[in-house]
């Protein structure tokens, strides 16, 4: 709870946002949704829960108050840069730092 607030519960009315939010949630199965309002208490919390599990670490706060550094799981998917791919009609429509691959060999044209 922050604030009172179950973060779970949407804090939008926007109907087209909450049926995309459903779809991703139907294709990308989370294990939860958080709904974030921005508060100085999610915040806290949030940055609490990541030193909690190691992607965070505090810095020293005489030196630098208030900051982290911040650090992924190095098996995490998108850091495989030669596995990652930007499948478009054209090459130059990937940018020129991407790996590319035409729609059809990617499986989805």
């Amino acid at each position: 709870m922050f604030n009172g607030r179950d973060p779970a519960n949407a804090l939008s009315e926007n109907t087209h946002l909450l049926k995309w939010v459903e779809k991703m949630a139907r294709l990308t199965k989370p294990a939860a949704i958080h709904w974030v309002d921005g508060s100085k208490e999610e915040y806290d919390a949030l940055c609490a829960q990541m030193v909690e599990k190691g992607t965070f670490l505090k810095l020293n706060e005489e030196l630098w108050p208030g900051c982290y550094y911040a650090r992924s799981d190095p098996s995490d998917v998108a850091r495989v840069e030669d596995r990652t791919f930007v499948c478009s009609f054209s090459k130059e429509a990937a940018g020129p730092t991407n790996n590319w691959k035409t729609r059809t060999r990617c499986g989805s044209g």
